[in-house]
């Protein structure tokens, strides 16, 4: 059985902690080596996923649609509309009830048009605006180029709204043609972390010194779990550790493996519902490389879920690190199983805390902790200003010893409008966006220097640093127009002026 403590450690906090390896005493062992613990409710900060919104659960019709039913242009909560250029929807803050934060940690996870059941945004794509004499232009963009990001003070054209915090998709209308649809497809799913994804500190309370304050409270009726030193009866979702509404976020699989070019597999040997996420980086480098491999236009995989298993199909030979979170904010079951469960799931005990009066067995919205999925740990966090230049390196080391890391960023931009993205029939303007990062690699090099765009970024991972490199001083494009062959010229880059970063792990 999995070392699992229910009481007062060593510091006379009182606190629930659970060991990776049952030669560690969780009374004891200091909490500074927490590559030892699955679970330890003393963590200062708490990973969790807000909400995953399925894009294509809703469709727009021909004039604009607004959401709850009966609301309007200043009162939606999402809205939706569709144009000859394609489908758009926007998300207000409110449409995600638990979200603690203006702008939060987010990702986009896009499939391949026409149904398929392929994430692809990770791949790399060939992009040419249409105005380029005999394709002498244009760049090679990892996927996630394609979508918007998280704005602050939108404004819809149109007299269509306009949100102080949201988020603007986008798909075409050709959903079904990838080749001419690519990352764009209305079969996408936006994830939302309860972190911020701004330059402002996670909302968490610190954990206190102990004080005698009730901490603990698991009945056949109530799980809580304050962090040490905060009342579990008045606890704020801030002075959680753990509850029936503050689901950690359950790491199922955790690898870093070799891809065959082609088509291969991973087996998880759990069968994987619709809610799992998958978090990867793919490289073929001496370090981790995220979002992508800089050095390869041609590069990255494919990858979907079946059964028990992740299936990749890879564009070459490659590595792959990942993990797979699962969460499912669904309605808890009904029953009437008690907080503790313990079995044998064939391979090992399990022992598993439980949202109150659950079924048995639990469903997987049921399950708060399970002693075979560890939580996320937050490795690093933190923001910084990006500098102009070409190829800025910001070096952030963090102590990863004993742990599996993975990094997440989001790129700060200043004010600008759909014409910013290289998009003029986009109808909106920002005065700030977050966006997801992006490899952007001009296909011919300005000045002798500058193969990445102004945009591009990428981040080379160690067990114990990240180096961020930027581009900001660079040209967005560089092209020979059809009007006048043979005249060279370069458009601005919407630029990042800072980076959230995120490094997370979980124990090796």
């Amino acid at each position: 059985m999995v070392r699992t403590m229910i009481g007062i450690d060593s510091t006379d906090a009182a606190c629930i902690k659970i060991m990776k390896n049952d030669a560690d005493d969780p009374r004891t062992t200091p909490d500074s080596q927490r590559w030892k613990f699955l679970y330890n409710s003393k963590l200062g900060i708490q990973a969790s996923l807000c909400d995953i919104w399925l894009v294509n659960t809703f469709q727009a019709g021909s004039g604009p649609s607004y959401y709850p039913p009966g609301s309007n242009s200043a009162t939606f909560t999402y809205m939706s509309v569709t144009t000859a250029q394609g489908t758009f929807w926007g998300l207000r803050n409110s449409a995600f009830p638990t979200l603690r934060y203006n702008v939060p940690l987010f990702d986009v996870k896009a499939k391949k048009g026409g149904g398929s059941n392929r994430y692809n945004q990770q791949m790399v794509a060939w992009t040419d605006s249409g105005e380029y004499y005999h394709g002498q232009g244009g760049y090679y963009a990892v996927g996630n180029y394609a979508q918007i990001g998280w704005a602050e003070n939108m404004v819809l054209n149109n007299n269509l709204g306009n949100f102080a915090y949201g988020t603007p998709i986008i798909v075409t209308p050709n959903d079904g043609i990838d080749a001419f649809n690519k990352f764009r497809s209305r079969d996408k799913r936006l994830n939302v972390w309860n972190l911020p994804g701004n330059n402002i500190a996670p909302d968490d309370a610190p954990v206190l010194a102990p004080n005698g304050t009730k901490t603990i409270k698991i009945s056949s009726t109530e799980l809580r779990i304050a962090k040490p030193g905060y009342n579990v009866d008045a606890a704020s979702v801030q002075q959680m550790a753990f509850d029936a509404s503050k689901l950690p976020v359950k790491v199922i699989a955790a690898a870093d493996i070799a891809l065959p070019a082609g088509v291969s597999f991973y087996e998880t040997g759990i069968p994987l519902p619709d809610t799992v996420v998958l978090d990867v980086h793919f490289y073929d480098s001496a370090t981790i490389m995220y979002p992508s491999n800089p050095q390869v236009l041609d590069f990255g995989a494919e990858y979907w879920f079946d059964g028990t298993k992740i299936y990749f199909e890879a564009s070459k030979a490659m590595r792959a690190r990942f993990m797979l979170y699962l969460e499912d904010t669904s309605p808890p079951t009904g029953g009437s199983n008690k907080v503790l469960r313990q079995f044998n799931d064939g391979a090992r005990d399990v022992v598993q805390f439980l949202r109150p009066g659950s079924a048995d067995p639990p469903s997987w919205a049921d399950i708060v902790i399970d002693t075979r999925w560890p939580q996320v740990q937050i490795l690093a966090q933190g923001y910084f200003n990006v500098s102009a230049g070409n190829d800025v390196i910001t070096d952030i080391p963090f102590d990863g010893a004993g742990m599996f890391p993975m990094v997440k960023y989001l790129t700060h931009h200043g004010a600008g409008s759909g014409a910013s993205l290289g998009q003029n029939n986009l109808p909106m303007s920002w005065g700030a966006l977050w966006r997801l990062p992006f490899v952007k690699r001009l296909r011919y090099v300005y000045n002798f220097n500058q193969s990445h765009a102004g945009e591009s970024t990428y981040c080379e991972l160690t067990a114990n640093n990240a180096r961020f490199h930027t581009f900001a001083g660079n040209v967005g494009d560089y092209y020979n127009r059809s009007d006048s062959p043979g005249t060279w010229r370069t458009s601005g880059a919407y630029a990042p002026i800072g980076i959230r970063y995120y490094i997370f792990g979980v124990p090796a």
